[in-house]
Formats: structure tokens, C-alpha cells, sequence
């Protein structure tokens, strides 16, 4: 399973994966959704573009950008 994994990528691309983004980061654990046993994993991470956060509430998109902006700073990468 997802929780098993000593380290989980999970890659959400486009428009149409916003809602699976939502689930994973926002909503609650449940079976429905498998991707939202995320927010339990140690060491799991969400690489996303901004139509995938189109249906994360404006606060939550702020808070992780500001948290990541380091990490997503072309220049500070390159180095």
C-alpha cells in the first residue's frame, strides 16, 4: 500500500487531476479516495502545476507555495 512505501512521488497534472489533488491535500482520510492516505505518509510528496490546485481553497494554495518557495526558485536550483 501507499503507507508501506519509504517514500511516495505523487505527480498531478492539469485540470482534470484537481479534484484528486483536492482529496489528497484537503479533504479527509478515506477509502474513497486512496491518494488521502498521503497526509499520513512520513515522506510523501505532491508535485503539481496551478490547474491541478484549481480546487484547493486560496489559503491552502498560499501556505504550501510560501512554505516551497525556496524549492521552486529556478535560479536557487541551478546552483
Amino acid at each position: 500500500t501507499i503507507l508501506d512505501a519509504k517514500e511516495v512521488l505523487i505527480i498531478v497534472n492539469g485540470h482534470g487531476k484537481a479534484r484528486a489533488l483536492y482529496h489528497a491535500v484537503e479533504d479527509a482520510i478515506g477509502q474513497m479516495w486512496t491518494i488521502s492516505a498521503l497526509q499520513m505518509h512520513e515522506k510523501g510528496i505532491i508535485v503539481c502545476d496551478d490547474a491541478a490546485t484549481y480546487e484547493l481553497k486560496v489559503g491552502t494554495y498560499r501556505y504550501f507555495k510560501d512554505i516551497e518557495a525556496a524549492n521552486l526558485d529556478p535560479v536557487t536550483l541551478l546552483k
